[in-house]
């Protein structure tokens, strides 16, 4: 009934209404919003448009990217520019070329798996050197595939568009020939300065109510589709542990603490503007658990970097093993791009749900992106291993595991060989 949900959308404020309706009627305590300021809303106002221009007429499937500018009235037009490379150097020596022209950056641009700090920092310097619009590839079939080119919730410095996968290659073999002109145009809706709120509930501990197990997932979606995989799922688990757990009538020894985030999508936003607001009660965070990976069945947890908590987690494992999600898996490639982040790089002992997630990867960010991708049972899975683990930590005589001293994260982190992220990530603001 609510649909896509941009950050600071009315379908958004609409969500966040209903999650906290949904709470209450649980009967959850403490059931509140916490508002915290994005550097401005987008909204795209109809359809992009647009075409090559010479030396054929080819219209563009394109779409703008998110927090993307709107382009002028007459929209953008000029030659295109293909960019082989985001590496500074690289760029620096197309610099002459790039000033002024529509720059083309398809997934060959980022080179072999390239980390998200080693995107962004190209983007970055791409801007630097003053394009008069971004072209990044899309997906085949004309496909949209939204997101957006910084981590910042501030509207981007050129027009950025997305144009499908033939189209890139079409203009690279055109620009093989010789000069390519291109031209499009789109209008966004754009609100600076705008609260948007997290959304959460608790269900107090019996003995050690000041300790607290945290349980998250994002609120907010991207808008091609309906935002079911990426993240109506991971809410629907939330609401559904929570429901489970207070159906219980008996209160873990610790507070579960369950909060939907805003501005994943744009940054973890929302769940950095939480952290940095409750940086005192850290400490007395025993761990976070976050689920945002779609609803195949869970396989177990993601350590993310945390060696430390294998003991732990492997403690866990009687009560895992007849779910089929007793694995640990300690790969930390997506350690950045959740909503654990902001508390993990801190210290905080994290945990995020360990799905497959090849149907997620086909689905997000997409147009294909509803409902009816959903499996009722293996959601239903899902949100019981979030709900055996998450009470059985909070329950638990002992903490789950050590906060890590900044020394010790910085450790981990090289271990893990994010360390450059996290210092790039830190540096620009994106995380605490």
């Amino acid at each position: 009934m609510i649909g896509p949900r941009l950050t600071g959308s009315s379908n958004y404020m609409r969500a966040a209404e209903w999650a906290e309706e949904q709470f209450r009627a649980l009967g959850l305590s403490n059931v509140h919003a916490e508002e915290w300021t994005i550097p401005a809303t987008w909204e795209p106002e109809g359809p992009a448009t647009g075409q090559i221009v010479k030396p054929v007429e080819h219209h563009l499937h394109i779409y703008s990217l998110g927090w993307s500018p709107s382009t002028p009235k007459d929209g953008v037009a000029g030659g295109g520019l293909y960019v082989p490379s985001l590496l500074p150097d690289a760029l620096d020596a197309q610099k002459a070329q790039i000033a002024g022209a529509i720059a083309l950056v398809d997934r060959s641009s980022l080179g072999e798996k390239p980390a998200i700090d080693t995107i962004l920092a190209g983007i970055e310097h791409l801007n630097f050197l003053s394009p008069a619009a971004i072209l990044i590839a899309g997906i085949a079939n004309g496909g949209e595939s939204l997101t957006a080119l910084s981590l910042s919730g501030t509207i981007a410095t050129v027009p950025a568009a997305q144009i499908g996968l033939e189209d890139v290659l079409l203009i690279k073999r055109l620009l093989d020939r010789g000069p390519v002109s291109v031209q499009f145009s789109f209008t966004n809706r754009i609100r600076k300065h705008v609260k948007i709120p997290n959304v959460v509930a608790e269900i107090p501990g019996r003995e050690l109510s000041s300790e607290i197990v945290m349980v998250g997932a994002h609120l907010d979606s991207w808008q091609p589709g309906t935002g079911a995989q990426d993240n109506g799922t991971g809410v629907a688990s939330v609401l559904e542990v929570a429901r489970a757990i207070k159906a219980l009538n008996r209160a873990p020894r610790r507070t579960i603490r369950f909060v939907l985030f805003g501005g994943e999508e744009e940054g973890l936003l929302g769940s950095a503007a939480y952290v940095r607001r409750h940086l005192a009660d850290l400490p007395k965070i025993d761990a976070i658990l976050v689920t945002d990976s779609g609803s195949e069945p869970a396989k177990g947890w993601f350590l993310m970097g945390r060696e430390d908590e294998k003991e732990a987690v492997a403690a866990l494992k009687p009560l895992l093993t007849g779910l089929g999600a007793d694995g640990i898996s300690s790969d930390a490639e997506y350690i950045f791009q959740t909503d654990h982040a902001a508390f993990d790089v801190l210290g905080v002992p994290s945990l995020v749900l360990w799905n497959d997630t090849e149907k997620y990867s086909a689905l997000h960010h997409k147009a294909s992106d509803t409902f009816d991708s959903v499996v009722e049972k293996d959601l239903t899975q899902d949100a019981t291993v979030i709900a055996v683990t998450a009470y059985a930590i909070a329950d638990s005589k002992e903490p789950f595991a050590a906060h890590l001293s900044p020394a010790e994260m910085q450790s981990a982190l090289q271990k893990a060989g994010k360390l450059d992220g996290y210092n790039y990530l830190k540096k620009t603001g994106a995380l605490p």
